[in-house]
């Protein structure tokens, strides 16, 4: 094929034909003749605008991707690395145990232990089969229908069908259809186990879910599936007891794998309680108690046993009680309604949370103040005819009489505490005739000295201060004046006058060793896992020498006659020597009265002081005193303080 020379009159050269644009020419001619001279040719060259424009827009995009590239990689590269950290870590927190508790000889009494709980899945979407329910209901022992309703009334999240369940009734789970349902699963946490859990509940207390309050107030401590102490040390003493938790770094693979783990905070677990009661004593007080009430047909009592020395509380009982196990044990509302519920407040501690009139059991203390203010001798005698009458200032005619609950006699100190003499006192308190009384202020103050109207501070919670009437607080709160019988009855434990059985066993304490008050409390010592000590409760001395010695042994005599000749009389059995005071104070019904008594022993260098507080006793029968009686016996005859 020949090559034709064409000439390009822009550049001025010559170019050869190549042979396919001869073919190209010759379509380009028949598209012309088919189509016209506007769309012969097959190929358009661009002009340089146009290529301008697009290398424009090249190096635009490429401004921006490179511009985007420094901002993610510089700007913002420290937070992406760690979000693509924490796409192969995670953290998680391991739970460690609680803190145990130990009672004074080291014998634990609450435990940390295993417990696997049946939970439902309640959804907006959820579906409770009829088969699912009676399969339900044939292991756990409850009746379809009320297990259809919890279910169906409960809202939504994860619900405890079962708390706690027994090895039993997990292995027919386990071996049955119920968790091939996606909304059945099986949970596993640490429950708290307690020691005769009756017995000791209004001192050990209970732990429950954490509350909303809680977790506000410490957000760092605890997460919203946390348990905290409810009531008794498990309360008081949560911030020592509480676990902490490891932190543990989990590294994983793309396809969520762990690939690595590892330790990155670790804490340390609850520390342990070791608390002054006897575990021993605590369970004879607390049968003795319930035997003296189902005896009698009462309810209600408080018991308290301190070592005067020191303000140790050997044994606190409170009647009636509730078992500090069903928390773990059951999760039925209604269960615990009927508890909260309970017309004797069961969750009442009436040791410290209850005040109460207490009768002749003031006595010793206010003639420890009559004999510190010199109003009196102790060998003075007054006499008892049974009653003493006051004549109305404005119409002499008419008479007030003050009852004894008989008549006496001549009287001293020492005798008129043993045989509680009401004439005596009303005498030295109020003023009768030539011998001067204290008066409603100067009782108030040596009462306030012996610890009662404030909180002695032990270490529980719902503690009540009690109260001391004035004539201040009369005027202003009744809106009446301050007779001269509201002073007779502040001096034998009547009228406005409460305390607790905590208040009144702590002021008997300060006569017996020595006139010191003390702080009773409940907590020995606090330990690690290795028993090492960290923390240690020393004895701790609100005031002393308030009452002088001398005084203290009149009234300590006093106390012993009572068992001798006295009304105390029925301690005379125990193997040591005792002094003891009795109380009778009256109620809102007729007939029916609340029974006190303070006893101490040994009389040489008392260990043991008991306040017994028995609710709603007909008449003056001496209840109090025969279940010290009973509690001191086995106290003493197994040597229990050793």
């Amino acid at each position: 094929m020949s090559v034709f020379p064409l000439f390009n009159k822009r550049r001025k050269t010559v170019k050869e034909i190549e042979p396919h644009e001869v073919f190209l020419d010759n379509l380009a001619q028949k598209k012309e003749e088919e189509f016209g001279t506007s769309k012969k040719r097959l190929e358009v060259s661009l002009s340089l605008q146009t290529l301008r424009f697009f290398a424009g827009i090249v190096f635009f995009l490429f401004l921006l991707l490179f511009g985007r590239s420094f901002h993610l990689q510089f700007v913002e590269g420290e937070h992406f690395s760690d979000l693509a950290q924490n796409n192969i870590l995670s953290i998680s927190a391991t739970q460690l145990l609680r803190g145990v508790v130990y009672d004074r000889n080291y014998e634990q009494i609450a435990f940390n232990s295993p417990q696997f709980d049946l939970l439902f899945k309640k959804d907006k979407n959820f579906s409770l089969k009829k088969k699912e329910v009676f399969e339900i209901s044939r292991i756990i022992g409850k009746e379809p229908k009320n297990i259809a309703y919890y279910l169906m009334e409960a809202k939504e999240g994860s619900v405890v069908v079962k708390k706690n369940l027994e090895h039993e009734e997990l292995v027919q789970i386990y071996s049955g259809d119920l968790l091939s349902s996606s909304n059945f699963s099986i949970s596993s946490t640490t429950g708290r186990e307690y020691r005769n859990g009756e017995a000791l509940a209004h001192i050990l207390g209970y732990i429950g879910k954490i509350d909303k309050e809680t977790l506000r107030e410490n957000p760092e401590a605890y997460t919203i599936h946390d348990y905290v102490g409810k009531t008794g040390v498990e309360k008081f003493y949560e911030k020592y007891l509480t676990r902490a938790d490891d932190k543990i770094k989990i590294e994983h693979d793309v396809a969520g794998n762990v690939k690595n783990e590892e330790i990155i905070k670790t804490e340390e677990s609850g520390k342990n309680l070791v608390l002054t009661i006897n575990a021993h004593l605590q369970e004879i007080v607390f049968q003795k108690t319930k035997e003296k009430l189902e005896e009698i047909g009462s309810r209600k009592a408080a018991v308290v046993v301190l070592n005067p020395q020191n303000g140790e509380v050997l044994s606190l009982v409170s009647f009636p009680s509730f078992d500090s196990n069903i928390f773990r044990k059951t999760s039925d509302k209604g269960a615990f309604n009927e508890l909260f519920e309970n017309k004797d407040a069961v969750f009442l501690n009436r040791v410290i949370g209850a005040s109460y009139p207490t009768g002749s059991v003031i006595k010793p203390m206010l003639a420890s103040a009559a004999l510190e203010e010199e109003i009196i001798s102790p060998e003075k005698k007054i006499y008892s005819p049974g009653y003493i009458t006051i004549p109305n200032p404005w119409n002499p005619s008419q008479v007030t009489i003050f009852h004894d609950f008989q008549a006496h006699g001549w009287k001293n100190m020492r005798e008129a505490i043993a045989v509680s003499g009401n004439v005596y006192f009303y005498t030295i308190g109020g003023g009768y005739e030539d011998q001067e009384g204290l008066g409603a202020e100067r009782i108030k103050k040596y009462l306030s000295l012996f610890g009662w109207g404030s909180k002695t501070g032990i270490d529980l919670p719902g503690e009540k201060e009690g109260f001391i009437p004035s004539p201040e607080w009369k005027k202003d709160t009744l809106n009446d004046i301050w007779r001269i019988g509201d002073t007779y009855n502040l001096s034998i434990g009547q009228g406005y006058l409460s305390a607790t059985p905590l208040q009144v066993a702590n002021g008997f304490a300060s006569i017996v060793n020595g006139g010191k008050l003390l702080v009773p409390h409940i907590l020995k010592e606090i330990i690690d896992d290795e028993g090492k000590v960290i923390k240690k409760r020393e004895a701790e001395v609100i005031r002393e020498n308030f009452i002088s010695q001398k005084n203290l042994n009149v009234v300590k005599e006093g106390m012993h006659q009572a068992t001798v000749i006295g009304t105390a009389r029925s301690l005379q059995v125990l193997p040591v020597k005792t002094g003891a005071k009795t109380g009778t104070a009256q109620t809102s019904k007729e007939g029916i009265n609340n029974n006190w008594v303070t006893a101490f022993a040994p009389y040489e260098d008392p260990e043991v002081v008991i306040t017994v507080m028995v609710e709603g006793v007909e008449g003056v029968t001496p209840v109090a005193t025969h279940l010290a009686r009973d509690i001191l016996k086995e106290y003493f005859k197994e040597d229990l303080e050793k």
